[in-house]
């Protein structure tokens, strides 16, 4: 299978360089991203734990675990998802809305914003986790478990998410396809707090873009 895709790319490429002409065009991008599609990885840091095999990237801070998994199967835009487990023993919160990608220019860009998602991505559409995932985290970490859509808590401010001791909040960041134009990028999530002392704990997963 893999020689018969190599076959047609060079079919491909040969028709598109004219008879008259000896400089080799460049390959148009529908065939790079179709034959070498672009991936996010994460980049090496020795503070970091990664998860070789999802490319999920993984911090411990303050009794905090924060995770930030690249979903490469989702086309239409930039996605990862962030799980952020509370290992002490008082509660945590923090503000999604105040996550967002900074580029290796110092440039800045907030994920869409919720109204705008159904734009970009199918209707219903429901992300999917990399089915590695669970067993990576376990590995990591065996009290953190994977399993289902974390407990929801009544809250009044509808902004802020709270985390209780033990328990783990999931959600996701999308944003428009490269969004950015730099080949590095970091995923921050900001002022992670702590309701006993108000400690503030920001996470920064460091990845790039890559082909194939």
């Amino acid at each position: 299978m893999k020689n018969k895709l190599s076959e047609i790319l060079a079919v491909l490429c040969l028709l598109l360089i004219p008879l008259n002409c000896s400089k080799v065009p460049e390959v148009p991008d529908f065939l790079k991203d179709t034959f070498q599609p672009e991936m996010i990885v994460p980049v090496f840091d020795p503070d970091a734990h990664i998860m070789p095999q999802t490319g999920t990237i993984g911090y411990v801070k303050n009794g905090v675990k924060a995770m930030a998994v690249p979903l490469n199967d989702v086309k239409a835009v930039d996605a990862f998802g962030i799980f952020i487990y509370n290992g002490t023993d008082h509660w945590i919160s923090f503000k999604k809305n105040d996550c967002q990608m900074l580029d290796g220019t110092g440039n800045v860009t907030k994920p869409i914003d919720k109204s705008q998602e159904s734009f970009y991505l199918k209707r219903n559409f429901r992300p999917k986790l990399p089915p590695e995932f669970g067993a990576e985290v376990f590995r990591w970490d065996k009290a953190i478990r994977i399993q289902g859509d974390p407990a929801v808590l009544p809250r009044a401010d509808i902004e802020k998410t709270t985390v209780m001791p033990g328990q783990y909040s999931r959600f996701f960041l999308y944003f428009r396809k490269r969004s950015i134009k730099y080949s590095s990028l970091r995923i921050i999530v900001p002022r992670v707090t702590s309701d006993f002392n108000e400690q503030q704990t920001t996470f920064v997963f460091k990845f790039k873009v890559q082909r194939g």
